[in-house]
């Protein structure tokens, strides 16, 4: 988990590029569902899930797909 902690610090500080090579290092097959549920465990509100969930899709693909 504490890869997916440092992850996830990097999308709350704004460092997506960062994050997006963290989650490549993690295994990126294994690191969406991994992801989710760090989420669900972190926060009690399914809206703040999502949008976190969100975010990081998003910003992953729109930084790797360029």
């Amino acid at each position: 988990m504490e890869g997916m902690s440092a992850i996830h610090k990097s999308l709350l500080n704004d460092q997506r590029r960062l994050m997006a090579e963290q989650i490549t290092e993690y295994g990126l097959y294994d690191f969406w569902a991994d992801y989710r549920d760090y989420l669900s465990g972190l926060y009690v509100e399914p809206a703040a899930v999502m949008e976190y969930f969100s975010d990081a899709v998003i910003s992953y693909h729109r930084i790797i797909n360029r």
